[in-house]
């Protein structure tokens, strides 16, 4: 019996769970959204699980919109990926390459639970839709406070190392994509 010849790790349904979140982005400010934890004083991004028969984009999107109470969309960016394009038109090599206008993920972020359990989170980079909300103030789900900070700003409040790395990507990617 023949084996991989890549280091594999399997899951079954029981031992993985699916999030996706997203950086949101207040475009015309250049500020991001945080969520304050009241509980635990912690400030994080929205994010939240998948449920079956929801994709990973739907997932974030109403994860963001619920967590926030803001309306929001993905925004489309240019940024570098292994994905193949939308149609192929030959075979491409697996390698990573820059698409513009693409609204994938841009992170994965895979979290060990426990000894065989595993949370893989799928981030995307978001925005307002600010067109359609109005400047009252708006609350999210009661356990978080929602707040917007300047760029710099933000990377400071947020409590974990990994989440300050994420958010920094996304705004190189967001400043490279709108200047």
């Amino acid at each position: 019996m023949a084996t991989s010849r890549f280091p594999t790790s399997q899951y079954t349904s029981e031992q993985f769970v699916e999030s996706a979140g997203a950086v949101l982005f207040r475009l015309s400010t250049r500020e991001i959204c945080l969520l304050h934890l009241l509980k635990r004083d912690e400030c994080v991004l929205a994010k939240g699980r998948r449920n079956c028969g929801e994709g990973a984009q739907e997932a974030a999107i109403r994860e963001l919109t619920e967590e926030t109470g803001y309306p929001c969309r993905l925004v489309p960016v240019t940024m570098s990926t292994r994905a193949p394009p939308a149609v192929e038109t030959e075979k491409l090599e697996d390698v990573p390459r820059t698409f513009s206008g693409i609204t994938e993920p841009f992170t994965l972020q895979i979290r060990h639970l426990g000894e065989n359990d595993v949370k893989l989170i799928w981030w995307y980079i978001a925005a307002i839709d600010e067109d359609k909300a109005d400047d009252k103030e708006r609350l999210g789900e009661q356990q978080f406070r929602v707040e917007f900070y300047g760029y710099d700003e933000a990377l400071g409040k947020l409590t974990f190392q990994t989440d300050r790395d994420m958010v920094k990507h996304a705004i190189e990617i967001v400043q490279a994509t709108y200047p």
